[in-house]
């Protein structure tokens, strides 16, 4: 092999992994299969209110209330218990309005 031949090799392989091993023909009908089957699915909506999402707006709800809670817990139980509503009710209203939002924005394009 010539050096120009060489340089050239490398160049065409340059982003290859050199230990990686041939993948089957199997494995490739499997990772087109794949990869048709991606490009077919539709696109979820934007500003979806998701089991993922209502997960995380709850746990950070509870979170921001137990946080709430205890910071106002020196001043007695029934003001703390309050505000540690207040701060987790505070927490849903912002996260629901901004995925309100991102909805709305989304339609507009």
């Amino acid at each position: 092999m010539s050096r120009a031949e060489r340089r050239a090799y490398e160049r065409m392989t340059k982003n290859q992994d050199r230990y990686a091993l041939p993948v089957s023909p199997a494995g490739k009908r499997r990772a087109e299969k794949v990869a048709q089957q991606r490009a077919a699915r539709p696109a979820r909506p934007a500003g979806e209110f998701s089991s993922r999402y209502l997960l995380v707006v709850l746990l950070g709800a509870g979170i921001a209330g137990l946080l709430a809670l205890s910071v106002a817990w020196p001043s007695g139980m029934p003001f703390a218990l309050y505000v540690g509503i207040a701060a987790a009710t505070t927490w849903v209203a912002l996260t629901v309005g901004l995925r309100l939002l991102q909805r709305r924005v989304a339609a507009r394009r």
